[in-house]
C-alpha cells in the first residue's frame, strides 16, 4: 500500500499513541518481536480502551505481558514458555491457525483484518527501501495492508533480501532503536538419544532433496548428519545456525530445486549472530511471505521434498498431536499441516515426524494406543507418513491399521511395546 509521502520520525511513545484506543493489530513475532514498540504501548496502556494484539511464535519477554487485562489483550497462533503463565491464566489467548492462512486472516475484509502493524525493519537504503530483517513471513503482507504501519528502525537487523522489503512510503511512523536483536538456540542438549534419531531421519533423504525443518535438538542434529550429503535445497518456515554450516560446506546449493533453483527460501531467521551475519544481504537467502512458503500447491511443485517436524505424540492410528499436553496448550501447529500435505503431493516427496519414545524421563510413551480426548489432532491420520524415533523407522503410507500400529510399535521404547500391542486390537 504505497503512500504519497514520507514517514515521520517521533519516540517509541509518541507513536503509538497514534493507535487508536479501540483497535486490533499485529506485531513481528520471533527474533525480530519490536522490543522498543512494545514496551512503548506498556508504558501507554491507561490510554487504550480495547487494544487486541496478534502475533506467532514469542521468544522474550516483555514489560508489556504484565499490563495484559481488559484493555490490552493478546492473541497467540504459537505458544512458548514466555507467554505459556498469560495463555494458562487467561490473560492471553491461543488461536489455532495454519501458517498459510496468516495473509487472508488479517488482511483488509478478513476475520481479522488488522488497524495497525507493528514492525521492526532496517535503516533504508539510498532508495528508501528497508528490509524486515529476520521475521517475515506472517508480518509482510499486514505490513503492506495495515491502515497505520510503524516502524522500529533497528541498525542491528540484517538486510535480508527477497519479498520482505517496504519503501518507507509504506510506513505511517518509525522509531529509532539499537539493540541486538533475539537470539535463540535449541533448549536440550543433543545426546544420544537425539543422534539415533537422527541419524534414522538423515536416512530417509537423498541427495538433491528439498527439506523443511524445525528448530529443536533433533533438527540440528540431523542437519549435523547431512553433512556429506549433495546439493541439498531449502524451502521451510524458518531456518537456524545449523543451515548456515550446510551452506557454507557446499552442502545446500539448491543446484536441484524445480522451483527457485539456487535459492534459500525462508519465512524467519531463528539463532545466533552468525545466522544473521550470514542472513545480512545474502542474495542465496529468499525471503517470502507464509502465502508462498506455506502454500501445498506451491510445496507440490518442488521434487523430492521433505518436510520433517516434531511431535508430542502418536497414537496407533497415526493421529499427531504436536501441540498439547494433557489438555494444556505448548505449542502451535505452525506450518506443520502445510508441509506435510505439500510433501505428500509432491513427487518423490516424503514427511517425516522424528521424536523420542518416551517423555518425562523415560515414564511416559510418546507413541501411545489413542490420543486423549483433550489432545489436539495437528495432523491427522491421513497424512502421516514416516515416523522416527531412536528405535527406529515406521512407514505409515499405504498401510492399513492394524500394519500402522504394529510398525509403530516396533519403534516404541521396549517397556512400552506389550501394553501397545494389547492396544493394537482396538486402535
Amino acid at each position: 500500500m504505497r503512500r504519497s509521502f514520507s514517514p515521520t520520525r517521533l519516540s517509541a511513545r509518541q507513536a503509538v499513541r497514534a493507535i487508536p484506543p479501540t483497535a486490533r493489530g499485529i506485531f513481528t513475532p520471533a527474533c525480530g518481536m519490536p522490543q522498543t514498540l512494545l514496551a512503548a504501548i506498556a508504558e501507554e496502556a491507561g490510554r487504550f480502551q480495547a487494544l487486541d494484539l496478534y502475533a506467532g511464535i514469542i521468544f522474550a519477554d516483555s514489560p508489556l505481558w504484565q499490563r495484559l487485562g481488559e484493555n490490552i489483550r493478546l492473541t497467540s497462533w504459537h505458544v512458548t514458555g514466555h507467554i505459556q503463565k498469560q495463555i494458562d491464566s487467561g490473560l492471553a489467548q491461543y488461536l489455532p491457525m495454519r501458517m498459510s492462512h496468516i495473509p487472508r486472516t488479517f488482511a483488509p475484509g478478513g476475520p481479522l483484518a488488522v488497524d495497525v502493524a507493528l514492525i521492526q525493519v532496517t535503516p533504508p537504503d539510498d532508495r528508501g527501501y528497508v528490509s524486515l530483517g529476520a521475521t517475515v513471513h506472517a508480518i509482510v503482507d499486514p505490513a503492506r495492508n495495515a491502515p497505520l504501519v510503524i516502524a522500529e528502525v533497528n541498525p542491528q537487523a540484517p538486510r535480508t533480501l527477497g519479498n520482505c522489503l517496504l519503501h518507507v512510503d509504506e510506513i505511517d511512523y518509525l522509531v529509532d532503536a539499537d539493540y541486538p536483536l533475539i537470539q535463540h538456540r535449541p533448549g536440550a542438549e543433543i545426546g544420544a538419544t537425539e543422534q539415533a534419531i537422527a541419524a534414522h531421519a538423515a536416512s530417509l533423504i537423498p541427495d538433491g532433496a528439498t527439506i523443511q525443518i524445525g528448530l529443536g535438538a533433533i533438527p540440528e542434529a540431523l542437519l549435523f548428519l547431512l553433512k556429506d550429503k549433495r546439493d541439498l535445497g531449502v524451502h521451510s518456515g524458518m531456518i537456524s545456525d545449523g543451515i548456515v554450516a550446510l551452506a557454507e560446506r557446499g552442502v545446500i546449493t539448491g543446484a536441484r530445486k524445480t522451483i527457485d533453483r539456487g535459492k534459500i527460501v525462508a519465512g524467519e531467521c531463528m539463532g545466533g549472530p552468525d545466522l544473521y551475519r550470514w542472513a545480512h544481504q545474502n542474495p542465496m537467502l529468499h525471503m517470502d511471505s507464509s502465502a508462498y512458503i506455506h502454500d501445498p500447491d506451491i510445496i507440490r511443485e518442488i521434487e523430492c521434498f521433505v518436510s520433517i517436524n516434531s511431535a508430542v505424540e502418536i497414537d496407533l492410528t497415526g493421529q499427531v498431536n504436536s501441540e498439547t499436553v494433557n489438555g494444556r496448550q505448548i505449542s502451535g501447529i505452525g506450518g506443520q499441516l502445510d508441509f506435510v500435505e505439500g510433501a505428500l503431493a509432491a513427487r518423490g516427496g516424503i514427511s517425516i515426524f522424528a521424536m523420542p519414545a518416551t517423555a518425562a524421563k523415560g515414564k511416559l510413551s510418546r507413541i501411545v494406543g489413542k490420543l486423549s480426548p483433550a489432545a489436539a489432532v495437528s495432523t491427522p491420520r491421513t497424512c502421516s507418513d514416516y515416523v522416527v524415533t531412536e528405535y527406529g523407522i515406521a512407514s505409515l503410507r499405504g498401510k492399513t491399521l492394524a500394519q500402522r500400529a504394529g510398525a509403530l510399535t516396533a519403534i516404541a521404547h521396549p517397556s512400552f511395546r506389550d501394553a501397545l500391542a494389547k492396544e493394537m486390537g482396538r486402535a
